[in-house]
């Protein structure tokens, strides 16, 4: 039976056309690894803009890369192609598809006559997708109807719609690696970086990366997918369980914010160093009281690959301001209202003064815009019996619920979990890996959680740069022997108290 290719390589980002895998590309070693499975003349790249394909390719220009569009193209390409079993859907920027892999993918999809077949459990990049053409056409509807983006999860995201209606096949990876976030597919220069660090080891295939990854946790270092950022040490809640208040005193009473040209360069650097990043601008203190958010939300998201996160008391805000920047940004921004609690007595124990503000602003943003809007619950001993009636009430309002761990931060506060989530196995702190945190001042401590008590308050012992002194990536590099000490499991006094190592923000 014949064997088609579609290689998406719509918003390809320029990474994936650098010629650093031995003089090719990430999209010329996917073209390779297609010529290799189909032939010439059953290729389809399928790009918003000119590309340099090899010959023998065909190259399609989608103007709107939506899901619908896609596999319109894919079902266009393989009416004419009689006999056709198989379409082998591949993603332009990810230079280590494996032969292996996909012989195994295509003997199950033949063998069962599955109509999608994928491989579960490793990192993207490695293993293909595969569609019977005959489904085509009902997966070009069920896209259609629910308005799906064409990006690396796309067609699982279209076939979850209906996935009953479907016969699948699937393997899965001897070990699973999903937990790791590890992305070797050169889509940003973090995950280039990543990519690169394999291919010098020459540990590129499937199996390599199954047996070498766990043992090799260095690997997952290379630049910040998250930064947190104090752009105000004014808060609108003292609230009970928060670290904060034992760090500065009554957070209601302290005006001072982090100027914007300085909020700008670190950006700056920031989306320079890094290409792609989330920025949380939330690390402490209330976003809604720094005198110029507006500029705050521009610094940030005047970069094209940086996404803007904004944890929030829901209290203090202008609507005006709000729908300017959601009308601007609407797809970049994302909102966390932090509630903890629908009952007027308990939100008061927890938080204080302000639920009928708060809920009218989280009942706001999640019916203006739903899919930007998370309201959150703190899980604690002390609203466990509330949390149920919380959870039910806010799902009929929006599905964006999320009810977050409670945080310790290293021991330094009582124990109020009511369940320990942590690993049976430690592993190295994904904190370290991923994220930084930039106090007011530019200082950098080791993590967000690090706290530590001394002489009655609770501060971080261990600041180890200024990004305003220092700059960004100096900063990044200082935190990197704590986590090479992680690898080792050579965890600091501090780490070893804290149970957020698990966690991720991003």
């Amino acid at each position: 039976m014949a064997t088609l290719a579609v290689i998406n390589a719509c918003k390809l980002s320029s990474h994936a056309l650098q010629t650093c895998f031995n003089g090719r590309s990430a999209l010329q070693r996917v073209c390779d690894f297609a010529q290799n499975l189909c032939g010439t003349g059953k290729i389809l790249v399928l790009s918003e803009a000119e590309l340099p394909v090899p010959a023998g390719i065909c190259l399609q220009l989608v103007q709107d890369p939506t899901m619908a569009a896609i596999l319109q193209a894919c079902a266009d390409f393989a009416q004419p192609q009689v006999g056709t079993d198989a379409l082998v859907y591949l993603q332009a920027d990810a230079p280590f598809y494996d032969q292996v892999l996909c012989d195994s993918l295509l003997e199950l999809h033949h063998k069962y006559r599955s109509e999608y077949t994928f491989a579960d459990g490793y990192p993207p990049g490695y293993a293909p997708e595969l569609l019977h053409p005959r489904i085509l056409t009902s997966l070009v509807q069920l896209a259609g109807r629910n308005n799906i983006a064409s990006d690396r999860d796309g067609l699982f995201t279209v076939l979850q719609k209906d996935i009953n209606s479907y016969d699948i096949e699937t393997i899965l990876a001897p070990r699973d690696l999903r937990s790791y976030r590890f992305s070797p597919v050169c889509d940003s220069r973090r995950n280039l970086q990543a990519a690169l660090s394999l291919w010098k080891l020459n540990k590129i295939s499937a199996q390599d990366c199954v047996d070498w990854l766990p043992e090799h946790p260095e690997l997952l270092r290379t630049l910040p997918a998250f930064l947190w950022v104090q752009i105000t040490e004014a808060c609108a809640q003292n609230c009970s369980y928060c670290p904060y208040p034992q760090m500065v005193g009554d957070p209601r009473l302290l005006s001072a914010s982090m100027p914007l040209d300085q909020f700008g360069r670190l950006m700056d650097e920031a989306a320079s160093a890094c290409d792609e990043l989330a920025v949380d601008v939330s690390l402490w203190g209330e976003p809604s009281l720094h005198p110029d958010f507006a500029g705050i939300a521009g610094r940030v998201l005047q970069h094209p690959h940086v996404t803007l996160l904004i944890e929030t008391s829901g209290l203090g805000w202008d609507l005006d301001l709000v729908r300017s920047l959601m009308n601007k940004w609407s797809k970049r921004i994302h909102w966390i209202v932090s509630l903890d609690s629908s009952d007027e007595g308990m939100y008061q124990k927890l938080r204080g003064d302000g639920l009928a503000e708060a809920r009218d602003f989280a009942e706001y943003m999640s019916r203006s815009w739903p899919e930007q809007t998370h309201i959150q619950a703190v899980r604690m001993q002390d609203n466990e019996e509330n949390l149920e009636n919380f959870y039910r009430g806010w799902t009929k309002t929006t599905e964006k619920v999320i009810i977050q761990k409670y945080d310790s931060f290293a021991g330094s506060l009582p124990d109020r979990q009511v369940a320990d989530l942590s690993p049976l196995e430690r592993m190295p702190c994904r904190h370290l890996a991923r994220d930084m945190a930039v106090l007011l001042d530019g200082t950098v401590p080791l993590c967000k959680h690090a706290l530590q008590r001394q002489n009655g308050k609770l501060v971080y012992p261990e600041r180890l740069a200024n990004v305003f002194i220092e700059g960004f990536s100096a900063s990044w590099q200082r935190l990197e022997a704590a986590w090479q000490a992680h690898c080792t499991r050579a965890y600091p006094e501090i780490c070893e108290k804290c149970d957020e190592y698990h966690t991720f923000n991003a």
